[in-house]
């Protein structure tokens, strides 16, 4: 199954967590592939990397719309390296759940090619399922998926000023 979760509100992380969380319950193996989030900043991180059955890894850490010392370049780079190591990973046919965390970014933003990235999971085989999260979800990945969550904000207090909360928002 090919599953997304996009949309404007907090929670598509926390979903996708969810989802490793759900089925490492099951004894299944599980690979969380992350881009744009620096690797031990975010609790989810922390706490994951030592959960037994979860293969972690963490590509393309910054995004250079926020950050000014990498460039596009850079990052398209680093996205291809995150493609070559899921290639990898649905080659070896060992998951049960992959999650491409913040790959719908990744394609708005034209660091990953979409259709690349659609024929890539097409690839899985009947017992693998696939997680993609993220903002902006292209139309193209909605029509492929097989369950599409929109996440939507009504109101948060950021909005308000209110600074990004350590445990709530990272």
């Amino acid at each position: 199954m090919i599953i997304v979760i996009t949309g404007n509100g907090k929670g598509k992380t926390t979903s996708s967590i969810g989802q490793i969380v759900r089925a490492l319950g099951h004894n299944q193996k599980v690979c969380l592939v992350q881009l744009f989030k620096g690797e031990d900043f975010y609790g989810e991180q922390k706490i994951l990397t030592k959960l037994e059955g979860l293969d972690f890894f963490s590509f393309a850490t910054k995004h250079p719309f926020c950050f000014r010392d990498i460039t596009k370049e850079q990052t398209v780079e680093e996205c291809k390296q995150a493609i070559d190591k899921l290639k990898e990973i649905i080659k070896n046919n060992k998951y049960n759940l992959i999650v491409l965390e913040e790959f719908n970014i990744a394609i708005r933003d034209n660091f990953i090619e979409e259709d690349l990235l659609i024929d890539i999971i097409k690839q899985l085989n009947e017992k693998s399922n696939i997680v993609v999260t993220g903002r902006g979800a292209s139309q193209k990945l909605i029509d492929v998926a097989d369950l599409v969550s929109e996440v939507k904000e009504i109101k948060h207090p950021y909005n308000k000023g209110v600074p990004a909360q350590e445990g709530i928002e990272f």
